[in-house]
């Protein structure tokens, strides 16, 4: 049980780095991933050695210090699946009165793959909640569409400069092509993840357009959203849509270092565990 978790982050390494050889990306971040994978991936052989060399209570405390040490990031990992699961539900919210779409990088003022995922899945979302079909025909119909039939996209993303469009103006670009005909709020001064969330629903509260508002990102993306939500008390309810990305292993890797980081408070509680488990353990092996 505790083996596999103990697995998740040196694998997710492994794979990260050795996707990014296999495309002739020998930079510092390659060597760094691989090189991290590798001492990771000792920690939990280590501890499974010491276990079944068993020499001594001391011997099996250590062998299982460093099980449940290497777990700890395969068992955030494994919640963070479990949440985007969840809210990449279909019908996860279709009652709000405004779709949020998160923008991203913009290199070359054109809406990338994962980008154009992003506000296909606002536009689906939001023909839902309006009964306007989108391009494809579907969208719900009835009193509700009728009553919801103002409901705006806002589109946030900033980062224009040196005569560059920001992200929220190019995803209008991309979001005019497809549909004329929505309603579009644009925020382009957010740069981060919180300010994307925390601007855009100033600006409809501004505009007095009443809560719960939903918000659409990429899936893998959707659990740390979902805790800023949380963290900052917002009136949002999270959608993560699929998207292709360049690679999976770093984007979900990307989301689990972040979280690790930024989740320090759990740090001491986890090594307190840990040590307790370990010193039962020298316990009950005398």
């Amino acid at each position: 049980m505790v083996v596999l978790p103990g697995v998740i982050l040196p694998g997710l390494l492994l794979r990260y780095s050795v996707g990014r050889l296999a495309r002739g990306r020998r930079d510092a971040d390659t060597r760094a991933a691989l090189v991290g994978g590798l001492v990771t991936v000792a920690v939990p052989v280590v501890g499974m050695g010491l276990l079944g060399y068993a020499a001594g209570p001391v011997v099996v405390g250590l062998g299982t210090g460093l099980l449940l040490l290497a777990a700890w990031p395969g068992f955030v990992m494994l919640v963070l699946l479990a949440v985007r699961w969840r809210l990449s539900r279909p019908g996860s919210a279709t009652r709000c009165s405004a779709v949020v779409v998160l923008g991203m990088p913009v290199p070359h003022g054109e809406v990338g793959a994962e980008l154009a995922a992003r506000l296909q899945g606002g536009l689906t979302l939001l023909a839902s909640v309006t009964g306007r079909p989108d391009e494809t025909g579907s969208g719900a119909t009835g009193d509700i569409g009728a009553e919801r039939a103002d409901v705006p996209l806002v589109l946030t993303g900033g980062r224009g400069t040196r005569g560059r469009p920001a992200e929220a103006v190019v995803m209008q670009r991309w979001v005019l092509g497809v549909d004329p005909q929505v309603s579009v709020v644009l925020e382009d001064r957010a740069t981060t993840t919180v300010e994307n969330l925390v601007l855009s629903t100033d600006q409809l509260r501004s505009r007095g357009i009443p809560p719960p508002y939903a918000v659409v990102t990429s899936a893998y993306h959707a659990p740390r959203t979902s805790w800023r939500v949380r963290q900052h008390r917002l009136p949002l309810r999270v959608v993560g849509v699929r998207a292709p990305v360049d690679s999976a292993a770093g984007s979900y890797l990307r989301e689990l270092l972040v979280v690790l980081k930024e989740a320090r408070w759990a740090h001491p509680v986890v090594a307190a565990l840990v040590l307790g488990v370990a010193l039962l353990a020298v316990l009950a092996a005398r």
